[in-house]
């Protein structure tokens, strides 16, 4: 069996070109699916070999030129099929079964060709391989890529001589000898003898692609477009290069009678120097990559003709991951299509009317907006946003968010979704869960990829409320585009100093080292064997600095500000909404930097308030408070006013340094830095510098202190943890005056092992609105504020004190068996919380609170979790990451929940229909002449100017045996038939009868015997009707072996009649 090497269809019949690698093209009946009789035979070049063979011109032999390498049909004629063979390509007539033109480039002696003068060979002729072909829109011109990286144009009506040959780079015509160049490489390869010589090497060219535009009047087309993969020069940077081209409008050729020529040649001479001028590119323009681009796909707007190029308005580019080293990880881009810049000339021309060609100041303002528009557009093409599934995620975090938040980001959306939409799509409620999807609480779901860019996605369970009458609206998850970050320009300008100072490197591989131990407690990531862990004096200016990425992050689900902490150690704040808030540019604390200043792209949301430089090593732990918005308390002496975001934030370094913000400020409230070597070693203060890898806000009364007051919960690496209160002065100013309180947590502590909760709800004590509210009611009296535990959980067991620094009420170690503990959360269900640990091996491990006794145990779907973010409502998220551990893309996200009951039946793969709404098929584009109009005659004249329909073609390749094709179930716009849908629309309205009184029951019941007995009755009387032609059947079987016994009878007498008389 064949392998195949090329597949071609066209929308106006239904048959498949299917190109073998033997060089056989075979077709295929896509509406009766089967092969048809119609092929094209293997040995069609070498036919084409023989037959020049035979005239006695030379044939340059040359590996694969049997092969096909496309298969083109005519992007105006159906009758005519392009074949592009190694060797060069046929014309073929598929009506007469025969070659008309064969387009084969020879590069004659001193031709340089892709190669330059410098080749070997430059003195011999020469047939490049041929790798891609590309028809212009009006049919008359063929680009064709050669292995050596040139572009042949040929015209359709001339096989013998290409009308240009050129490089991306160069746009000198490489199939003609410049001798004085010739002889300047000769002689140059005369003096340098003995020494290699270097020959210019350029990629094949892979892939063409020609564009034409609805942007003429002229019925050959106006400008196009030409995409090029392929053909760059190994110092060239990688992307896909396109052309903007003139339009072919050639003017008509002088008559021939009027002409005197010594023989008449098949392109006229200024038909060819016309032709030849459009092949010169007005504009060019790259689509640059990280890595090489390895195919391209063109998005056009509604006409499937011209194999598919025609006016597209995105493409997309599957190129080489540049975090593989090996190459074997692809990446998928989607951009706008054609270019900003290419835009203004293939804009539609406006048509003046008579009056207005002769009035100069309708042409300068016609001029002066043209000019204008152009001027408003930018250079470079738009990314667009790609589904889901092409995303290159590097990590992932899952945020419940309340209604009011939910709202909140219902607001202005961006139109940077790739332009295909088609089909619709529905879950089907099988069990009647959907309308309790309303209840559902509402999630969002924050990803980064390693490009420095966080999205947004709104993973909520209302998205997928739907029905076949009402299908889904949006993907899910659905993007939300205007809540986009990013974060590249930031750390890239160097005057903000958000990267690490070389200065810092010594610290910064410290914290490397102290982070690697704590992830791999927590079976998140591996210790890095290139981590070093015993610095030297003397290494730090040798270490090369790690390319900034994502480390984690953290949402404030009612203020919506986001934090991002980055692996070198800086912090960056964005603001939700912030149009109207700016702080000082001019921060007195050094390690604060404003960044209201840096511009964002119009309509996104976010945008950078503030951030924390770099140089203090590696962030261990951070946490936002969420104060919220306006809140007064009713007593005039503690009036306090809040601009509607986050309150403080707290970052924790590995070296055992702290620092609070408050960012009502900005300014810092609170510097822990680490003591000195000789405090550590002297000290037993040396015992307090351990990292901080948990931090918790919270506003609580405590048992030392039963005043609520904000405070802050930091928990170090080996089990101790200190309270921090924030109080404020007379003057209104925030500060941390007092020293903290320290107490035990659990040993080995999560990062996200810190829980306040409320000792008779259950529910979470955290620093937001409600719980400032409880602060400002209090009053500064005591016993005004409720009750609360503190739980501390760790890789090795958990502990529940109250009152944060009170008595213990539970305690709980993990049992060994269950696997290596990833992440722990406390779970509300129905009035009541539990904690819930996740363990590598796929297990949920269930305790009660306070007391902390083990409930149960769940086995999760997934067999192994490395990568967890969970939430209180007992959703959670993990990913997979891709076999490469070098590449850090995440190749599988799973949304699961531990509460499947009612659940799970929304959360089904919905069906499908493609075929709903699709758009209708323009008609067959027609043949254009070469020349004007007015000129009787053109190329397709000369080679027959009958238009072929598809019905023809599917007749012509099917053959006259062709079975008749199933009968589709949709009407030829894509819909079901009426029928049908009365039929459903009857069954729906009689179950909501039924469901609403016992008379639409009855009614129902009814219907339902009647159609029973309908389709009893219809299928008796098919069975009588099978039955009746069995009984046909066997009777006509019994005559005929009643009639073949009496011919063996008779002929057995015969034969004994014979033998008898002895005949």
């Amino acid at each position: 069996m064949q392998n195949i090497s090329y597949f071609t269809v066209s929308p106006s019949h239904t048959h498949a070109f299917i190109a073998l690698a033997n060089g056989e093209i075979k077709t295929y009946d896509l509406l009766c699916m089967r092969m048809s009789p119609y092929n094209i035979p293997s040995d069609a070049w070498a036919q084409y070999e023989e037959k020049v063979h035979a005239s006695g011109m030379p044939v340059i032999h040359t590996p694969g030129s049997e092969q096909v390498v496309d298969v083109i049909i005519h992007p105006r004629d159906l009758n005519l099929l392009f074949v592009a063979y190694g060797g060069g390509v046929i014309l073929t007539d598929l009506k007469q079964r025969s070659t008309i033109r064969t387009y084969e480039l020879v590069l004659g002696p001193g031709a340089p060709g892709g190669t330059g003068y410098t080749a070997p060979d430059i003195l011999l002729p020469r047939r490049p391989s041929v790798t891609a072909l590309a028809i212009h829109p009006s049919g008359h011109v063929l680009a064709v890529g050669y292995a050596d990286g040139t572009i042949a144009y040929w015209a359709l009506e001339d096989e013998d001589h290409p009308l240009f040959v050129r490089t991306l780079d160069e746009e000198e015509d490489v199939f003609a000898v410049d001798v004085t160049k010739l002889e300047a490489a000769l002689s140059a390869s005369d003096n340098s003898k003995g020494t290699e010589r270097h020959t210019e090497i350029r990629e094949p060219i892979f892939k063409l692609a020609w564009s034409g535009f609805p942007n003429s009047s002229d019925p050959r087309g106006g400008d196009t477009v030409l995409t090029i993969l392929g053909g760059l020069s190994p110092n060239s940077p990688p992307g896909l290069t396109t052309f903007l081209m003139s339009p072919l409008n050639p003017p008509a050729p002088p008559d021939a009678a009027t002409t005197k020529m010594p023989s008449q040649p098949s392109l006229h001479p200024d038909v060819r120097a016309a032709m030849q001028e459009s092949l010169f590119p007005l504009d060019s323009h790259i689509y640059h990559t990280a890595s090489a681009v390895q195919d391209f796909l063109l998005i056009p707007r509604s006409n499937p003709h011209f194999s598919g190029t025609w006016d597209p308005h995105a493409i997309l580019l599957l190129s080489d991951s540049d975090l593989d080293p090996t190459g074997s990880t692809r990446i998928v881009d989607a951009f706008e299509f054609p270019p900003p810049t290419f835009i203004a000339s293939l804009m539609v021309p406006s048509t003046p009317g008579a009056d207005d060609l002769d009035d100069p100041s309708v042409a300068l303002s016609q001029e002066l907006a043209t000019t204008l528009e152009s001027m408003s557009l930018s250079s470079d093409p738009r990314q667009l946003r790609l589904p889901w599934a092409f995303w290159t995620v590097a990590g992932s975090a899952l945020f419940k968010v309340d209604k009011e938040a939910y709202r909140r980001l219902e607001g202005e959306s961006l139109d940077d979704a790739l332009p295909i939409k088609g089909g619709k799509a529905w879950v089907e409620d099988t069990e009647g869960q959907m309308k309790l999807m309303k209840f559902q609480p509402h999630h969002i779901l924050a990803t980064h990829d390693h490009d420095l860019v966080i999205r947004f996605q709104d993973l909520s369970a209302q998205l997928l409320t739907s029905s076949p009458e009402a299908p889904m609206q949006s993907s899910f998850p659905s993007a939300l585009p205007a809540l986009t970050i990013e974060l590249g320009p930031l750390l890239h300008d160097p005057s903000l100093r958000l990267t690490a100072l070389q200065s810092s490197a010594a610290s910064i591989r410290s914290a490397d080292t102290v982070h690697s131990f704590h992830s791999a407690q927590s079976s998140q990531l591996e210790p890095s064997p290139a981590s070093p862990t015993s610095p030297k004096s003397g290494e730090a200016s040798a270490i090369e600095p790690r390319p900034s990425a994502v480390q984690s992050i953290h949402l404030a689900p009612e203020s919506l500000e986001c934090v991002t902490v980055m692996n070198n150690g800086a912090v960056i704040l964005s603001r939700f909404d912030a149009e109207g808030a700016a702080s000082s540019s001019e921060i007195s604390d050094e390690e604060l930097v404003s960044l209201t200043h840096v511009p964002v792209r119009s309509k996104l949301r976010y945008r950078p308030y503030l951030a924390v430089r770099a140089g203090r090593g590696h962030v261990s732990a951070c946490a936002i408070s969420d104060i919220g918005k306006s809140i007064i308390s009713s007593q005039t002496t503690y009036t306090w006013i809040y601009n509607g975001y986050a309150g403080f934030l707290a970052v924790a370094y590995s070296s055992g340094a702290l620092l609070v913000v408050d960012m009502r400020g900005p300014r810092v409230i609170l510097r822990n830095a680490p003591t000195s070597k000789k405090d550590h070693r002297h000290s037993f203060l040396g015992a307090k510098r351990e990292p901080i890898v948990a931090l918790t806000w919270t506003a609580c009364p405590i048992e030392s202190d039963p005043i609520p007051r904000i405070r802050l919960i930091a928990t170090t690496s080996s089990g101790t943890a200190s309270i921090y209160t924030v109080s404020r002065s007379s003057s209104g100013a925030f500060a941390i005056p007092d020293p903290p309180v320290f107490l035990d947590a659990a040993s080995h502590p999560l990062p996200s092992g810190s829980f306040v909760l409320d000792a008779k709800t259950g529910v979470r004590v955290a620093a937001d609105r409600q719980g400032l509210s409880t602060v400002l009611e209090a009053n500064g009296a005591e016993g005004v504020g409720r009750r609360c535990v503190w739980v501390s959980a760790g890789t090795k067991g958990a502990r529940c004190v109250a009152d944060l620094d009170g008595d213990k009420l539970g305690k709980a170690d993990w049992p060994s068996k269950a696997g290596a503990v990833v992440g722990v959360d406390v779970v509300e269900k129905n009035g009541g919380c539990a904690l819930v640990v996740f363990t590598d091996r796929g297990e949920a491990l269930i305790y009660s609170l306070p007391f902390l006794e083990h409930l149960h145990t769940l086995q999760l779907p997934q067999t192994s979790l490395s990568h967890i973010s969970t939430d209180s409502t007992g959703d959670y998220l993990t990913h997979i990451l891709e076999p490469m551990a070098a590449t850090g893309i995440v190749r599988q996200t799973v949304y699961g929940t531990l509460f499947a009951t009612r659940r799970s039946a929304p959360y089904a793969a919905p069906l499908v229909d493609f075929m709903a709404g699709h758009g209708s098929v323009p008609s067959q584009p027609v043949p254009v002449p070469l020349e004007p109009q007015t000129v009787i005659g053109s190329v397709l004249g000369y080679l027959g100017r009958g238009v072929t329909t598809g019905a023809e073609i599917d007749m012509l390749l099917a053959g006259p045996d062709r079975p008749e094709p199933p009968k589709s179930i949709y009407d030829p716009t894509g819909r079901l038939p009426a029928a049908q849908h009365d039929e459903k629309g009857k069954d729906k309205d009689t179950g909501a009868a039924g469901a609403s009184s016992v008379k639409g029951a009855s009614a129902q019941m009814s219907s339902g015997v009647s159609d029973l007995y309908n389709r009893l009755g219809s299928a008796l009387a098919e069975r009588g009707e099978m039955l009746g032609n069995l009984e046909e059947q066997f009777n006509s079987l019994e005559q005929g072996s009643k009639n073949m016994v009496a011919q063996a009878q008779k002929m057995a007498a015969q034969q004994s009649a014979k033998r008898w008389f002895g005949f």
